[in-house]
Protein backbone atom coordinates (compact mmCIF):
# COMPACT_ATOMS: atom_id res chain seq x y z
CA UNK A 1 0.00 0.00 0.00
CA UNK A 2 1.54 3.35 -0.71
CA UNK A 3 2.71 5.67 1.78
CA UNK A 4 -0.29 8.98 2.75
CA UNK A 5 2.34 11.40 2.00
CA UNK A 6 -0.18 14.46 2.25
CA UNK A 7 0.44 17.52 4.34
CA UNK A 8 -1.45 17.72 7.49
CA UNK A 9 -3.87 20.88 7.09
CA UNK A 10 -2.37 22.04 10.50
CA UNK A 11 -2.69 25.49 11.48
CA UNK A 12 0.87 27.12 13.34
CA UNK A 13 0.57 27.47 16.98
CA UNK A 14 -0.49 30.99 17.42
CA UNK A 15 -2.50 31.78 14.21
CA UNK A 16 -6.14 31.18 13.47
CA UNK A 17 -8.35 31.23 10.51
CA UNK A 18 -11.52 33.60 9.55
CA UNK A 19 -14.29 31.93 7.70
CA UNK A 20 -16.45 34.04 5.69
CA UNK A 21 -19.52 34.30 8.13
CA UNK A 22 -16.88 35.69 10.53
CA UNK A 23 -15.42 37.70 8.12
CA UNK A 24 -18.88 39.57 7.17
CA UNK A 25 -19.28 39.84 10.78
CA UNK A 26 -15.98 41.07 11.23
CA UNK A 27 -15.77 43.62 8.23
CA UNK A 28 -19.07 45.26 9.19
CA UNK A 29 -17.55 46.13 12.74
CA UNK A 30 -14.22 47.29 11.01
CA UNK A 31 -16.29 49.69 8.94
CA UNK A 32 -18.11 51.29 11.82
CA UNK A 33 -14.79 51.65 13.41
CA UNK A 34 -13.49 53.25 10.44
CA UNK A 35 -16.61 55.71 9.85
CA UNK A 36 -16.40 56.73 13.29
CA UNK A 37 -12.37 57.20 12.74
CA UNK A 38 -12.77 59.54 9.91
CA UNK A 39 -15.83 61.42 11.88
CA UNK A 40 -13.10 62.60 13.67
CA UNK A 41 -10.79 63.91 11.11
CA UNK A 42 -8.37 60.92 11.05
CA UNK A 43 -6.72 59.94 7.42
CA UNK A 44 -5.64 56.98 6.48
CA UNK A 45 -1.92 55.25 6.77
CA UNK A 46 -0.67 52.15 5.33
CA UNK A 47 3.49 51.18 6.25
CA UNK A 48 4.91 47.69 5.00
CA UNK A 49 4.18 44.81 7.59
CA UNK A 50 8.32 43.80 7.01
CA UNK A 51 10.84 46.87 8.81
CA UNK A 52 14.36 46.70 9.22
CA UNK A 53 15.14 44.93 12.49
CA UNK A 54 16.66 48.55 13.60
CA UNK A 55 13.85 50.63 13.15
CA UNK A 56 11.49 48.46 15.34
CA UNK A 57 13.84 47.34 18.09
CA UNK A 58 15.76 51.27 18.14
CA UNK A 59 18.61 48.40 20.53
CA UNK A 60 15.94 47.75 22.72
CA UNK A 61 16.08 44.22 23.68
CA UNK A 62 12.83 43.73 25.28
CA UNK A 63 11.35 44.73 21.92
CA UNK A 64 13.89 42.39 20.08
CA UNK A 65 12.53 39.51 22.16
CA UNK A 66 8.88 39.62 20.58
CA UNK A 67 10.17 39.54 16.93
CA UNK A 68 9.66 37.46 14.34
CA UNK A 69 12.65 38.03 12.05
CA UNK A 70 12.42 37.70 8.17
CA UNK A 71 15.59 36.56 6.43
CA UNK A 72 16.41 37.40 2.41
CA UNK A 73 18.67 35.32 -0.21
CA UNK A 74 21.20 38.26 -1.08
CA UNK A 75 20.60 40.76 1.23
CA UNK A 76 22.66 42.08 4.43
CA UNK A 77 19.09 43.96 5.59
CA UNK A 78 18.33 42.33 9.03
CA UNK A 79 14.55 42.79 8.77
CA UNK A 80 11.43 41.42 11.04
CA UNK A 81 7.89 41.84 11.43
CA UNK A 82 6.13 45.02 12.73
CA UNK A 83 4.91 44.49 16.29
CA UNK A 84 2.51 47.23 16.25
CA UNK A 85 1.90 50.15 14.00
CA UNK A 86 3.63 52.99 16.35
CA UNK A 87 6.45 52.55 15.59
CA UNK A 88 6.21 52.74 11.90
CA UNK A 89 4.35 55.54 11.82
CA UNK A 90 7.04 57.46 13.84
CA UNK A 91 9.23 56.36 10.92
CA UNK A 92 6.83 57.59 8.51
CA UNK A 93 7.13 60.97 10.06
CA UNK A 94 10.42 61.22 10.32
CA UNK A 95 11.39 60.23 6.60
CA UNK A 96 7.96 62.26 5.35
CA UNK A 97 9.30 66.02 6.55
CA UNK A 98 7.32 68.60 4.08
CA UNK A 99 4.92 65.73 2.96
CA UNK A 100 2.90 65.51 5.90
CA UNK A 101 1.46 68.56 7.52
CA UNK A 102 1.66 68.65 11.30
CA UNK A 103 -0.36 68.13 13.30
CA UNK A 104 -1.35 65.03 11.28
CA UNK A 105 -3.89 62.62 12.63
CA UNK A 106 -4.36 59.31 11.34
CA UNK A 107 -5.55 55.96 10.96
CA UNK A 108 -4.31 52.41 10.37
CA UNK A 109 -5.66 48.72 10.40
CA UNK A 110 -2.99 45.86 9.55
CA UNK A 111 -1.63 42.75 11.18
CA UNK A 112 0.98 42.40 13.48
CA UNK A 113 3.10 40.04 15.14
CA UNK A 114 4.81 38.75 18.35
CA UNK A 115 6.88 36.24 19.40
CA UNK A 116 4.62 35.21 22.53
CA UNK A 117 3.78 31.81 24.28
CA UNK A 118 -0.18 31.58 22.52
CA UNK A 119 -3.03 31.37 25.09
CA UNK A 120 -6.19 31.26 25.56
CA UNK A 121 -7.32 35.27 23.45
CA UNK A 122 -3.59 35.63 22.88
CA UNK A 123 -2.39 34.90 19.28
CA UNK A 124 0.96 35.48 17.85
CA UNK A 125 -0.82 37.06 14.77
CA UNK A 126 -3.33 40.01 15.33
CA UNK A 127 -4.96 42.88 14.10
CA UNK A 128 -4.54 46.35 15.66
CA UNK A 129 -6.51 49.32 14.44
CA UNK A 130 -4.92 52.42 15.44
CA UNK A 131 -5.80 56.24 15.32
CA UNK A 132 -2.97 58.88 16.37
CA UNK A 133 -2.39 62.84 16.71
CA UNK A 134 1.22 63.81 15.99
CA UNK A 135 2.83 66.73 16.04
CA UNK A 136 0.92 68.86 19.15
CA UNK A 137 1.67 68.39 22.70
CA UNK A 138 -1.73 69.73 23.64
CA UNK A 139 -3.50 68.08 26.11
CA UNK A 140 -6.70 68.55 24.28
CA UNK A 141 -5.04 65.84 21.54
CA UNK A 142 -4.87 63.55 24.17
CA UNK A 143 -8.77 63.99 25.48
CA UNK A 144 -9.40 64.08 21.32
CA UNK A 145 -8.42 60.52 21.45
CA UNK A 146 -9.85 58.97 25.18
CA UNK A 147 -13.35 60.72 23.03
CA UNK A 148 -12.83 59.12 20.25
CA UNK A 149 -12.40 55.63 21.84
CA UNK A 150 -15.79 56.60 24.27
CA UNK A 151 -17.80 57.10 20.52
CA UNK A 152 -16.38 54.09 18.71
CA UNK A 153 -17.58 51.85 21.52
CA UNK A 154 -20.50 53.23 21.54
CA UNK A 155 -21.21 53.44 17.74
CA UNK A 156 -20.65 49.49 18.42
CA UNK A 157 -23.44 48.94 20.33
CA UNK A 158 -21.19 48.68 23.86
CA UNK A 159 -22.91 50.51 26.67
CA UNK A 160 -20.77 49.11 29.31
CA UNK A 161 -17.37 49.50 29.36
CA UNK A 162 -14.60 51.88 31.37
CA UNK A 163 -11.57 53.95 30.37
CA UNK A 164 -9.00 53.83 32.90
CA UNK A 165 -6.50 56.75 32.60
CA UNK A 166 -3.26 57.24 33.92
CA UNK A 167 -0.09 59.26 33.60
CA UNK A 168 3.69 57.46 33.08
CA UNK A 169 4.89 60.72 35.05
CA UNK A 170 3.61 59.72 38.11
CA UNK A 171 4.82 55.90 37.67
CA UNK A 172 8.18 57.33 36.17
CA UNK A 173 8.15 59.44 40.24
CA UNK A 174 8.06 55.91 41.85
CA UNK A 175 11.92 55.64 41.69
CA UNK A 176 12.05 58.77 44.09
CA UNK A 177 9.48 58.22 46.04
CA UNK A 178 10.01 54.60 46.73
CA UNK A 179 13.73 54.76 47.22
CA UNK A 180 15.01 52.24 44.63
CA UNK A 181 17.49 53.19 41.52
CA UNK A 182 16.13 55.61 38.74
CA UNK A 183 17.85 52.84 35.95
CA UNK A 184 15.24 49.98 37.79
CA UNK A 185 11.94 51.75 36.99
CA UNK A 186 11.68 50.84 33.56
CA UNK A 187 11.04 47.02 35.04
CA UNK A 188 8.84 48.40 37.58
CA UNK A 189 6.73 49.70 35.21
CA UNK A 190 6.93 46.59 33.04
CA UNK A 191 6.05 44.28 36.05
CA UNK A 192 2.99 46.71 37.11
CA UNK A 193 1.54 46.54 33.32
CA UNK A 194 0.64 42.62 34.27
CA UNK A 195 -1.24 43.15 37.08
CA UNK A 196 -4.57 43.10 35.08
CA UNK A 197 -3.45 39.50 34.18
CA UNK A 198 -1.87 37.89 37.30
CA UNK A 199 -3.22 40.26 40.20
CA UNK A 200 -0.94 41.93 42.97
CA UNK A 201 0.31 38.39 44.72
CA UNK A 202 2.57 37.60 41.81
CA UNK A 203 3.20 41.27 40.93
CA UNK A 204 4.59 41.86 44.66
CA UNK A 205 7.11 37.92 44.62
CA UNK A 206 8.40 40.21 40.83
CA UNK A 207 8.87 42.90 42.73
CA UNK A 208 10.79 41.51 45.63
CA UNK A 209 12.63 39.35 43.38
CA UNK A 210 10.40 36.30 44.80
CA UNK A 211 9.81 35.09 41.80
CA UNK A 212 11.70 34.37 38.70
CA UNK A 213 11.77 36.99 36.61
CA UNK A 214 12.04 36.62 32.32
CA UNK A 215 15.18 38.28 32.36
CA UNK A 216 17.49 37.42 35.38
CA UNK A 217 19.68 40.54 34.44
CA UNK A 218 16.78 42.43 34.64
CA UNK A 219 15.43 41.07 38.63
CA UNK A 220 14.02 43.29 40.66
CA UNK A 221 14.80 42.94 44.62
CA UNK A 222 13.09 45.49 46.31
CA UNK A 223 12.00 45.20 49.79
CA UNK A 224 8.89 45.11 51.86
CA UNK A 225 8.19 48.93 52.35
CA UNK A 226 9.37 49.96 48.49
CA UNK A 227 7.33 46.83 48.20
CA UNK A 228 3.79 48.26 50.25
CA UNK A 229 5.01 51.95 48.82
CA UNK A 230 4.50 50.81 45.41
CA UNK A 231 0.67 49.20 46.59
CA UNK A 232 -0.29 52.50 48.97
CA UNK A 233 -0.25 54.00 45.24
CA UNK A 234 -1.93 51.89 42.83
CA UNK A 235 -4.57 51.03 45.42
CA UNK A 236 -5.91 54.27 45.05
CA UNK A 237 -9.07 54.00 43.99
CA UNK A 238 -11.95 56.65 44.14
CA UNK A 239 -15.33 57.02 41.27
CA UNK A 240 -14.63 61.05 41.67
CA UNK A 241 -10.97 61.13 40.02
CA UNK A 242 -9.86 64.59 41.61
CA UNK A 243 -10.06 62.45 44.72
CA UNK A 244 -7.90 60.09 43.39
CA UNK A 245 -5.67 62.88 42.31
CA UNK A 246 -5.53 64.51 45.92
CA UNK A 247 -4.43 61.54 47.92
CA UNK A 248 -1.71 60.55 45.13
CA UNK A 249 -0.66 64.33 45.02
CA UNK A 250 -0.23 64.58 48.97
CA UNK A 251 1.87 60.98 49.19
CA UNK A 252 4.00 62.35 46.18
CA UNK A 253 4.16 65.89 47.13
CA UNK A 254 8.47 65.44 46.86
CA UNK A 255 8.13 64.25 43.39
CA UNK A 256 8.48 66.54 41.04
CA UNK A 257 7.48 64.55 37.55
CA UNK A 258 4.77 62.88 39.60
CA UNK A 259 2.96 66.03 40.07
CA UNK A 260 3.74 67.66 36.45
CA UNK A 261 1.83 64.00 35.96
CA UNK A 262 -0.95 64.77 38.05
CA UNK A 263 -1.26 68.34 36.84
CA UNK A 264 -1.88 67.03 33.39
CA UNK A 265 -4.02 64.63 33.97
CA UNK A 266 -6.64 66.98 36.04
CA UNK A 267 -6.16 69.75 32.53
CA UNK A 268 -7.09 66.52 30.84
CA UNK A 269 -9.81 65.93 33.17
CA UNK A 270 -11.31 69.21 32.57
CA UNK A 271 -10.88 68.93 28.40
CA UNK A 272 -12.94 65.47 28.89
CA UNK A 273 -15.86 67.40 31.16
CA UNK A 274 -15.82 69.75 27.80
CA UNK A 275 -16.15 67.34 25.02
CA UNK A 276 -18.85 66.03 26.95
CA UNK A 277 -17.64 62.31 27.58
CA UNK A 278 -19.73 60.70 30.05
CA UNK A 279 -18.08 60.89 33.70
CA UNK A 280 -19.00 57.11 34.03
CA UNK A 281 -17.31 55.79 31.38
CA UNK A 282 -13.84 56.93 32.55
CA UNK A 283 -12.15 57.00 35.60
CA UNK A 284 -8.67 57.46 36.85
CA UNK A 285 -6.52 54.79 37.69
CA UNK A 286 -2.89 55.07 38.90
CA UNK A 287 -2.77 51.45 38.41
CA UNK A 288 -2.38 51.18 34.61
CA UNK A 289 1.21 51.34 33.57
CA UNK A 290 1.37 50.24 29.67
CA UNK A 291 4.32 48.33 29.63
CA UNK A 292 5.88 49.74 26.31
CA UNK A 293 8.59 51.95 26.96
CA UNK A 294 8.24 54.66 24.64
CA UNK A 295 4.88 55.81 26.60
CA UNK A 296 5.90 59.80 28.25
CA UNK A 297 2.60 60.94 29.74
CA UNK A 298 -1.04 60.07 29.94
CA UNK A 299 -1.67 56.17 29.42
CA UNK A 300 -4.75 54.70 28.92
CA UNK A 301 -6.74 51.51 28.57
CA UNK A 302 -10.64 50.35 28.18
CA UNK A 303 -12.22 47.09 29.85
CA UNK A 304 -15.96 45.58 29.02
CA UNK A 305 -17.48 45.93 32.30
CA UNK A 306 -19.84 42.82 31.25
CA UNK A 307 -16.39 40.74 30.12
CA UNK A 308 -13.64 41.81 31.92
CA UNK A 309 -12.10 38.32 31.66
CA UNK A 310 -10.88 39.65 27.96
CA UNK A 311 -9.12 42.11 29.51
CA UNK A 312 -8.04 45.58 27.66
CA UNK A 313 -9.18 46.19 24.27
CA UNK A 314 -8.64 49.62 23.27
CA UNK A 315 -5.71 51.39 24.77
CA UNK A 316 -2.81 54.06 24.30
CA UNK A 317 -1.29 56.67 25.60
CA UNK A 318 1.19 59.95 24.64
CA UNK A 319 4.66 58.60 23.25
CA UNK A 320 6.39 62.16 22.98
CA UNK A 321 10.09 60.72 22.36
CA UNK A 322 10.16 57.82 20.09
CA UNK A 323 10.00 60.18 16.79
CA UNK A 324 13.13 61.42 18.20
CA UNK A 325 14.45 58.12 17.98
CA UNK A 326 14.88 58.74 13.73
CA UNK A 327 15.53 62.24 13.98
CA UNK A 328 16.87 65.36 16.39
CA UNK A 329 14.01 67.61 15.99
CA UNK A 330 11.14 66.22 18.80
CA UNK A 331 7.96 65.34 17.08
CA UNK A 332 5.38 64.83 20.31
CA UNK A 333 2.34 62.57 19.55
CA UNK A 334 -0.97 60.42 21.43
CA UNK A 335 -2.78 57.87 20.11
CA UNK A 336 -5.02 55.08 20.84
CA UNK A 337 -5.16 51.01 19.68
CA UNK A 338 -7.56 48.62 19.52
CA UNK A 339 -7.13 44.78 19.53
CA UNK A 340 -9.46 43.72 17.11
CA UNK A 341 -9.57 39.83 17.55
CA UNK A 342 -10.27 40.91 21.23
CA UNK A 343 -13.05 42.87 20.37
CA UNK A 344 -14.37 41.09 17.90
CA UNK A 345 -14.73 38.08 20.38
CA UNK A 346 -16.94 40.51 22.65
CA UNK A 347 -19.06 41.68 19.35
CA UNK A 348 -19.83 38.26 19.15
CA UNK A 349 -20.12 36.90 22.40
CA UNK A 350 -22.90 40.04 23.00
CA UNK A 351 -24.28 39.98 19.59
CA UNK A 352 -24.02 43.17 18.60
CA UNK A 353 -23.62 42.70 15.02
CA UNK A 354 -25.98 40.27 13.14
CA UNK A 355 -23.77 37.77 11.46
CA UNK A 356 -24.70 36.59 8.04
CA UNK A 357 -23.67 33.65 6.08
CA UNK A 358 -24.04 35.16 2.30
CA UNK A 359 -23.67 38.90 0.43
CA UNK A 360 -26.33 38.52 -2.05
CA UNK A 361 -29.61 39.40 -1.77
CA UNK A 362 -30.47 37.33 -4.40
CA UNK A 363 -29.87 33.81 -5.75
CA UNK A 364 -31.20 32.48 -9.47
CA UNK A 365 -31.28 28.66 -9.50
CA UNK A 366 -30.19 26.73 -12.52
CA UNK A 367 -32.45 24.32 -12.92
CA UNK A 368 -32.96 24.47 -17.15
CA UNK A 369 -30.10 24.60 -19.37
CA UNK A 370 -32.35 26.20 -21.87
CA UNK A 371 -32.89 29.29 -19.65
CA UNK A 372 -29.21 29.86 -18.83
CA UNK A 373 -28.85 32.69 -20.97
CA UNK A 374 -31.77 34.41 -19.21
CA UNK A 375 -30.48 33.99 -16.09
CA UNK A 376 -27.19 35.55 -17.05
CA UNK A 377 -29.18 38.06 -18.75
CA UNK A 378 -31.25 38.78 -15.91
CA UNK A 379 -27.75 38.55 -12.78
CA UNK A 380 -26.53 41.87 -14.53
CA UNK A 381 -30.23 43.41 -15.03
CA UNK A 382 -29.57 43.22 -10.94
CA UNK A 383 -26.46 43.78 -10.14
CA UNK A 384 -26.51 46.79 -12.67
CA UNK A 385 -29.72 48.22 -9.88
CA UNK A 386 -27.23 47.97 -7.28
CA UNK A 387 -28.60 44.82 -6.12
CA UNK A 388 -25.84 41.90 -4.65
CA UNK A 389 -26.81 38.45 -6.90
CA UNK A 390 -25.48 35.53 -8.11
CA UNK A 391 -26.08 32.25 -10.05
CA UNK A 392 -26.48 28.77 -8.64
CA UNK A 393 -23.52 26.73 -9.84
CA UNK A 394 -23.12 23.83 -7.87
CA UNK A 395 -23.98 19.98 -8.74
CA UNK A 396 -27.39 20.05 -7.22
CA UNK A 397 -29.56 19.93 -10.64
CA UNK A 398 -33.49 19.60 -8.70
CA UNK A 399 -35.45 22.39 -7.46
CA UNK A 400 -35.71 20.85 -4.44
CA UNK A 401 -32.16 20.82 -3.90
CA UNK A 402 -31.33 24.35 -5.10
CA UNK A 403 -34.30 25.58 -2.79
CA UNK A 404 -32.44 23.58 0.06
CA UNK A 405 -29.25 25.57 -0.87
CA UNK A 406 -30.87 28.89 -0.86
CA UNK A 407 -32.34 28.02 2.89
CA UNK A 408 -29.35 26.56 4.04
CA UNK A 409 -27.39 29.95 3.15
CA UNK A 410 -29.99 32.31 4.13
CA UNK A 411 -30.60 34.10 0.59
CA UNK A 412 -33.75 36.63 1.17
CA UNK A 413 -34.78 36.08 -2.59
CA UNK A 414 -34.93 33.11 -4.71
CA UNK A 415 -35.52 33.42 -8.66
CA UNK A 416 -36.64 30.52 -10.70
CA UNK A 417 -36.96 29.90 -14.18
CA UNK A 418 -38.51 26.95 -16.32
CA UNK A 419 -39.54 25.80 -19.22
CA UNK A 420 -42.79 27.04 -18.28
CA UNK A 421 -41.41 30.75 -17.26
CA UNK A 422 -39.51 30.49 -20.80
CA UNK A 423 -42.99 29.97 -22.52
CA UNK A 424 -45.14 32.52 -20.72
CA UNK A 425 -42.02 35.18 -20.66
CA UNK A 426 -42.79 35.42 -16.76
CA UNK A 427 -40.36 35.29 -13.72
CA UNK A 428 -41.05 33.13 -10.77
CA UNK A 429 -39.57 34.89 -7.52
CA UNK A 430 -40.15 33.27 -4.09
CA UNK A 431 -39.48 35.42 -0.72
CA UNK A 432 -37.50 32.77 0.90
CA UNK A 433 -38.62 34.32 4.93
CA UNK A 434 -42.40 34.19 3.96
CA UNK A 435 -42.13 31.22 1.22
CA UNK A 436 -44.32 33.31 -0.84
CA UNK A 437 -43.70 32.59 -4.36
CA UNK A 438 -45.17 34.47 -7.62
CA UNK A 439 -45.52 35.25 -10.89
CA UNK A 440 -44.30 38.53 -12.85
CA UNK A 441 -43.25 39.78 -15.51
CA UNK A 442 -39.76 41.30 -16.08
CA UNK A 443 -40.71 44.74 -15.87
CA UNK A 444 -41.36 44.27 -12.29
CA UNK A 445 -38.60 41.76 -11.14
CA UNK A 446 -36.54 44.42 -9.91
CA UNK A 447 -39.23 46.41 -7.79
CA UNK A 448 -40.43 43.23 -6.36
CA UNK A 449 -36.64 42.20 -5.25
CA UNK A 450 -36.35 45.39 -3.44
CA UNK A 451 -39.81 45.23 -1.75
CA UNK A 452 -38.75 42.11 -0.57
CA UNK A 453 -34.68 42.95 0.57
CA UNK A 454 -35.98 46.92 1.69
CA UNK A 455 -33.81 48.80 -0.03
Amino acid sequence: MAKNNKIQPELASGFRDYLPQEMLARQKMLNIIEQTYQKFGFLPLDTPCLEKEEILTGGDENFKMQLYRAGLRNSNDKLALRFDLTVPLARVIASSQGEISLPFKRYQIGKVWRGERPQAGRFREFVQFDADIVGTKSLMADAEIIALMYETLTNLGFSNFLIQINNRKILNGLAEYVGYPEEKNAEVIRTLDKLDKIGWADVKKLLSGEAQSEDENKKLTLNEKQVQAIKNIVDINDKDSFKVLEKVKSLMKNSAIAQEGIQELEILIGHLEALGVPKDKWVVDLSIARGLGYYTGPVFETILTDMPQLGNVFSGGRYDGLVNRFMAKSIPATGTSIGVDRLFVAVKEMNLIKTQKIVSKVLLLNIEAAAESKIQELVTKIRQAGIEAEIYFGNEKTLKGQLAYAVKNEFPVVIIIGADELKDETIQIKNIQTREQINIKEDDLISKIKEIVGV
